[in-house]
C-alpha cells in the first residue's frame, strides 16, 4: 500500500463520519477547521511540518542560540526546519544545490 497524504472533498459516503462536501486530509482525516488555507494540510500541517517539528524539537533538542545546519535547506521539510530553528533563536545555516553550485 502506498499512503498518500492529500487534501480531498467527499462526493459520497457511507461512513456515518463523513457526509458529502466534508474536507478531508491524509488518511480520513475530517478538517475541522476549513478557516485555514487547504495547502497547509500538505505542508506545514501534512507530513512536512510533522517530520520537520518532531526531527528539529525532539531529535534534535536545541538550544537558544545554537547554530543549526540544515541540509536540503529548499526542501518541504528543511525549509521548515531553517524556519523553526530561527523562531527559537538559533543561528541557522541552510545548504541548497550541488557541489557545482
Amino acid at each position: 500500500t502506498i499512503t498518500g497524504y492529500r487534501v480531498a472533498k467527499i462526493v459520497d459516503s457511507s461512513n456515518p463520519d463523513l457526509k458529502k462536501g466534508d474536507l478531508i486530509w491524509g488518511g480520513l482525516f475530517k478538517i475541522q477547521n476549513a478557516d485555514l488555507p487547504l495547502s497547509y494540510y500538505t505542508g506545514i500541517l501534512g507530513m512536512p511540518g510533522h517530520t520537520a517539528y518532531i526531527g528539529f524539537y525532539e531529535i534534535c533538542s536545541p538550544k537558544k542560540g545554537e547554530n543549526v545546519f540544515v541540509s536540503v535547506a529548499s526542501g518541504a521539510v528543511g525549509q521548515l526546519v531553517g524556519q523553526f530553528a530561527k523562531l527559537f533563536g538559533c543561528y541557522v545555516v541552510g545548504s541548497a544545490g550541488s557541489k557545482d553550485k
